[in-house]
């Protein structure tokens, strides 16, 4: 029972239920998601740590970047999970978090410099750097 709890406390908060919906689209990396939600990295990890410990993201180090994307870890969190994009398929509020994601994507983390400046390391430049 405390597991059920815990995802149901974790699909209850609108930002993790945004955080989900953006994951839903592709992996991403912290400051992608504080981007597209207008909140701090920090804010956005805890929101993410919560999601992971209800059993519903993953995340993987490449680099300087900390990518999550969805991973249920079970067929309960995998029902939770299509059952909650089922409900916000139509979502007017879940498709302009999409279209904000869509408008991000310009090619891999090290071409996102705007975006993920703060998360690069020193010795990663934009392409425009790289070609100039």
């Amino acid at each position: 029972m405390k597991r059920l709890t815990r995802r149901f406390k974790a699909l209850g908060d609108g930002t993790r239920l945004s955080l989900l919906v953006l994951l839903s689209e592709r992996p991403c990396c912290v400051c992608e998601l504080a981007a597209a939600l207008n909140l701090s990295q920090p804010t956005v990890t805890r929101h993410l740590q919560k999601l992971s410990d209800a059993g519903f993201v993953s995340a993987e180090r490449h680099g300087f970047f900390q990518i999550y994307r969805l991973a249920p870890e079970d067929e309960e969190a995998r029902r939770l999970l299509a059952l909650t994009f089922e409900a916000l398929k139509d979502d007017p509020a879940a498709e302009a978090l999409r279209e904000k994601l869509r408008r991000l994507e310009v090619g891999p983390p090290f071409l996102r410099k705007e975006v993920c400046g703060p998360c690069t390391g020193p010795e990663e430049k934009t392409l425009a750097e790289k070609e100039g």
